[in-house]
């Protein structure tokens, strides 16, 4: 097996995991986002550039909601 195929299952097991472990849509989205972040940092070394660039539009939208999620827990936090 490839570094390549190391870096899909091990996120595919996160993803996976995350979704078996949590029960709140937020809290899935937040882990898969970190586990895809962590993932990128790891194995950066080992991707092509093509294949970072095809992962930028996920990381982007997973952190769109990611800071929806934040402003929905602040407002939730200050509006009492």
């Amino acid at each position: 097996m490839d570094v390549e195929d190391y870096i899909l299952l091990f996120l595919s097991a996160w993803v996976l995991i995350s979704a078996l472990a949590t029960r709140s849509i937020d809290v899935f989205l937040t882990l898969a986002l970190i586990g895809l972040l962590i993932t990128l940092e790891v194995g950066g070394l080992f991707l092509s550039r093509e294949q970072k660039e095809n992962l930028k539009p996920l990381v982007e939208l997973l952190l769109v909601i990611f800071a929806i999620v934040v402003m929905k827990k602040v407002y939730e936090v200050l509006s009492g």
